[in-house]
């Protein structure tokens, strides 16, 4: 990932808008992955990049607990002072 972002905008399923803020960017199998936080509800978030194009890039919520808890390994190593766990719904 190149640039680094602070914040993106994410249309969820009911067409909200919400802007997360970034907390850190990962590759991992040549795709891109934002850790992001919503400041509404003290949760964060992980996203995938699914399309980019010159302008815009597209993600999608990572809802996987497989893909979830791998990826969170991945932060939680790139991100030493942080803890992550993980929310049971």
């Amino acid at each position: 990932m190149s640039e680094s972002l602070t914040t993106v905008n994410f249309e969820d399923e009911n067409g909200d808008l919400i802007t997360f803020e970034v907390i850190a960017q990962t590759s991992k199998n040549e795709r891109d992955y934002l850790l992001v936080a919503d400041p509404e509800d003290d949760c964060a978030y992980i996203l995938e990049a699914t399309h980019k194009d010159d302008d815009t890039i597209t993600y999608r919520m990572v809802d996987s607990d497989d893909e979830l808890r791998s990826l969170g390994v991945l932060f939680d190593e790139l991100m030493e002072d942080v803890d992550i766990e993980f929310a049971e719904e």
